[in-house]
């Protein structure tokens, strides 16, 4: 008798489990309450930067040799801009990362990962997770979102984060990804540019513990403070709340993706980690293995990340602007492009040794 499983979101996550149970011989049922994939239902890109995921070197050769899964990117990324409120700093390097097109039109990393299954979605479908764990031997919570963790008591939020961004028209180096941290209307988060093409790409930025108006008023002081030649196609706006799960499984319930606490709490990256977390439910769904152990390696990450976060939270505009001349110096720059070190815990250390003195004076 074959195993029911029940899958909950058909994003990243919940396409990549399928596809791994399929390699066992099981079609789940996949419940995706959109009417089509298209993860948060805007169209914009997406940067996957190697050094975040080491010692993985190529994330792309990654998930070809180790899950079959192969992703078509737009562009490789060749060159990264960081701006502080005072300094700036370029990287470079053959290898640094990869753009993606995310959203619902075709070509977008969600439907490539869609033509890897053979189990027809089921679109537009709400369902309750305390039926579907009756009804189901197993259920994947792949939703994106922590609001069943929640539910559960089995979340931590790290981040109460909001997201507001635009396509825009314009003039780029479609290889460039560029990178602002400024206090003034980013807190301790980021903005970011990642490229379409030479003539299009998605501006956003990232901000914590506001609401649409603070985002709104976020993103006009940024847009006044870059002076960028533009023209705004769409804009879209999310919350983006991230933290972490006690439990990874609870019951028959597995947790993955966002909901399962696999985005790294520092800059929010975590489509890698989806996709490996599901590699494993479904290992442990069949072959019965520690769904924890397979992926103490993120867990490990995420806690050092959740660690760095701490310490960034106290980050003045000044600590930012040491932050780029860090990153200047010859030897930062040699790990970072030509070595494969992780740079998690360099920055990690990094961090604490710039403000643990403020740490320690909130504690007291």
């Amino acid at each position: 008798m074959k195993l029911k499983v029940a899958i909950m979101g058909a994003g990243i996550a919940g396409i990549s489990c399928a596809f791994e149970l399929e390699k066992y011989g099981i079609r789940p049922d996949i419940y995706e309450i959109q009417d089509a994939v298209g993860g948060r239902g805007f169209d914009h890109t997406a940067g996957w930067m190697n050094i975040m995921y080491r010692p993985i070197k190529d994330a792309v050769e990654y998930l070809k040799n180790d899950f079959g899964i192969v992703v078509k990117p737009a562009e490789r990324v060749k060159q990264v801009d960081f701006y502080s409120k005072n300094e700036s700093v370029s990287m470079r390097g053959p290898k640094m990362g990869y753009i993606l097109h995310v959203g619902p039109s075709p070509g977008s990393v969600y439907h490539q990962l869609l033509g890897h299954i053979r189990t027809p979605v089921k679109y537009g479908q709400i369902v309750n997770f305390r039926e579907l764990s009756h009804d189901y031997d197993y259920v994947v919570v792949a939703t994106g979102t922590p609001e069943i963790p929640m539910v559960l008591g089995n979340w931590r939020t790290d981040i109460a984060g909001y997201v507001y961004g635009a396509n825009v028209a314009g003039e780029f180096d479609p290889q460039t990804i560029k990178m602002w941290f400024n206090t003034e209307w980013t807190q301790r988060a980021y903005a970011y540019f990642v490229p379409w093409n030479d003539r299009k790409g998605s501006l956003i930025i990232n901000m914590q513990e506001v609401g649409s108006h603070g985002a709104r008023k976020c993103w006009r002081k940024f847009l006044d403070a870059i002076k960028w030649d533009i023209e705004i196609l769409e804009t879209y706006e999310t919350p983006h709340n991230i933290g972490h799960v006690y439990q990874r499984r609870y019951k028959n319930m597995f947790f993955v993706g966002l909901s399962g606490g696999f985005l790294d709490p520092l800059f929010a990256f975590g489509q890698i980690a989806a996709i490996d977390s599901d590699a494993s439910v479904a290992r442990a769904i069949v072959e019965g293995a520690d769904y924890d152990k397979l992926l103490s390696n993120w867990i490990r990450r995420n806690r050092d990340l959740r660690i760095m976060r701490r310490y960034v939270d106290k980050f003045s505009d000044d600590d930012f602007d040491k932050a780029m001349r860090i990153i200047k110096t010859p030897f930062f720059r040699t790990l970072a492009s030509r070595s494969n070190v992780n740079l998690v815990n360099i920055l990690s250390r990094m961090a604490k040794v710039m403000v643990s003195h403020k740490i320690d004076r909130t504690i007291t």
